[in-house]
This record gives structure tokens, sequence and C-alpha cells, in this order.
């Protein structure tokens, strides 16, 4: 977890759990939508850091696809007002700030997961596990 992608990796790991250990500070139900989207969240979270240790191929494209649906993802359960079954919007249950700024930053760390990501496929100075290329450029 030594490359640019896998340290993002770990932040989103790091946000994600920060997160889900406010739920439990603010003492509120979680309607069960929700509950089974955080889940599947986690399972995803689990391939993701699967896919970045093993230094998978496919680890670049993978946590592209993620950062944005995680960022998606909080936007729609916790930024907007109630629009489902499937929100718990904060701006309806008058979370504080704390919980505000647990909500907001995995949007970022996914956004910034994605950057890196995007920048791992692209090439730009980095190998397809996130790390500085060594190669010598051909002339």
């Amino acid at each position: 977890m030594g490359t640019p992608l896998g340290r993002a990796a770990l932040i989103v790991l790091a946000v994600n759990v920060v997160h889900d250990l406010d739920h439990v500070r603010q003492g509120t139900t979680t309607p069960t939508e929700v509950v089974v989207t955080a889940i599947a969240g986690w399972i995803a979270t689990i391939v993701l850091l699967v896919l970045v240790a093993r230094r998978h191929p496919l680890a670049p494209q993978y946590a592209a696809g993620y950062g944005l649906v995680l960022a998606a993802g909080f936007v729609l359960v916790h930024l907007l007002p109630h629009w489902s079954t499937f929100s718990q919007s904060y701006a309806d249950q008058d979370a504080d700030a704390l919980s505000w700024v647990l909500a907001v930053l995995p949007v970022l760390a996914g956004l910034y997961l994605t950057a890196v990501a995007l920048r791992v496929m692209s090439g730009h100075g980095l190998d397809q596990l996130g790390r500085a290329d060594q190669r010598q450029p051909h002339h």
C-alpha cells in the first residue's frame, strides 16, 4: 500500500471508519435500506483494498469507479434532502458540524481516489500501480 493509489485507498478506508463511528456517536436509528447500502459499500471497499494490496492490474480502473460511486453515494444518502428510503439526510436530522464534516470527507476522499486512479491509468509519471515510473523515456 506504499503507492499513491494505496495511500488514497487507505485514506478512503480511514474516513469511512470514522464516518461509521460517528453514526454510533449520533445515536440515531439508521433505515434498513441505508444499512444494506453501507454493507454493500464495505464489501466494495474490501475488494478495493485487496486489488490495490495485491497490485492487481485492474486496481486503478476499479478504484476510479469506486471513488466516483462512493462520492455520489454519500451525496445522495447524507447531503441531499430526504428523497427516498435510501436517504438519511443530515439536514433533516439536524446533524452537528462534526457529522457534516465526516459526511463530506468521504466525498472528497472518493474524488481524490478517482483522481489518483485516473492519473495512474493515464501513465503521467506513474506506473500501473501508482508508483513513480522509473523507466527512461525513449528519444
